[in-house]
């Protein structure tokens, strides 16, 4: 397994800030959890052009621009003025990162030792009782192209027990998108033993998009984890609208020739059509009766009145009778 090595660019406060915001935003949406709590608001970069602008032009020269930043609560780091804050943030985020590459380099040599019957043991347990958030991003990457089977378990098995919203975020990805139908269900085991709740954002964004198959997996995994909150999503999947190549049954790129009606001469038609067809998704009306208990196969307008029935208070009319 090989590592890559990558060149630091710096990044602004702002970029930084705007990336980890999007990294946990699906998985944030319904967690409740101090994940989420809402950051106070980053300080303002200050370049040496707008700090030299805010100087009078009789500050006295460089020591005097440096006074008056100072007092500001500004230090100069990198040939920019900076608050105590941000340099706090753009530490952590090189520590981070720095980690983040000892881990794939660690996680490499790991899977080696998995080869080596003397180390099989250990490395094994050292992978799957990672708690380390540093190493989601060497799970991840090593887990997306594992060929073992056995490997990839214990990678899914580290990224469960790290349980950070960007782990969460790797194994539901891997439970609609890995070629592999075992690791997709290991996958989805792994995340109802942390709480499906977590999950069902980015799994009822599955249901859209133009990939039918892939709609068909997420529908699936949202029935195996029995989440009922993604019963109204499921409704409007269980028929979904594609575009697709439609012939006559002629090979692609073959030229059919015929006479038009009006006799004027011939016709030429090309290959394949394409055009927009329906299709219905078996797994998403099989996960709407395993979670509701109900059948009314197709029927869209009967799984809606049934859910709006179902959802409605039972002591709904508030009126009284005089």
């Amino acid at each position: 397994m090989s590592s890559h090595r990558s060149s630091h660019v710096p990044v602004s406060l702002h970029h930084l800030l705007v990336a980890g915001r999007l990294v946990v935003l699906v998985i944030c949406s319904v967690a409740g959890n101090a994940w989420c709590d809402e950051p106070e608001a980053p300080p303002a970069v200050v370049s040496p052009a707008e700090s030299d602008a805010a100087l009078p032009s009789s500050s006295g020269g460089a020591k005097s621009q440096q006074e008056l930043m100072t007092k500001r609560g500004f230090i100069r780091a990198q040939g920019v003025w900076r608050t105590v804050q941000e340099i706090d943030l753009l530490e952590r985020a090189d520590r981070a990162n720095v980690a983040q590459k000892q881990w794939v380099q660690r996680l490499a040599k790991l899977r080696r030792q998995l080869d080596d019957p003397a180390t099989t043991a250990p490395a094994a347990e050292e992978i799957r009782e990672r708690t380390d958030a540093a190493a989601v991003t060497a799970l991840t990457q090593a887990l997306s192209r594992e060929p073992a089977p056995q490997v990839r378990s214990l990678y899914m098995a580290a990224l469960a027990r790290i349980q950070t919203p960007d782990a969460v975020a790797a194994l539901v990805v891997t439970a609609i998108d890995h070629p592999d139908p075992d690791t997709r269900a290991t996958a989805t085991e792994k995340l109802q033993m942390l709480g499906p709740r977590f999950a069902e954002p980015a799994l009822v964004a599955g249901l859209a998009g133009p990939d039918n198959a892939r709609i068909n997996r997420a529908a699936w995994a949202i029935g195996a984890l029995g989440l009922s909150g993604a019963t109204e999503a499921l409704v409007a999947a269980l028929e979904t609208e594609h575009i697709a190549a439609s012939g006559d049954g002629r090979s692609d790129g073959q030229t059919s020739v015929t006479f038009t009606p009006s006799g004027g001469g011939l016709s030429l038609g090309g290959g394949p059509k394409r055009g927009k067809v329906r299709v219905r998704n078996e797994a998403a009306l099989s996960a709407l009766v395993k979670i509701t208990g109900q059948d009314f196969q197709w029927d869209v307008p009967a799984w809606r009145n049934f859910l709006a029935h179902r959802e409605q208070p039972a002591d709904s009319d508030l009126r009284r009778d005089d």
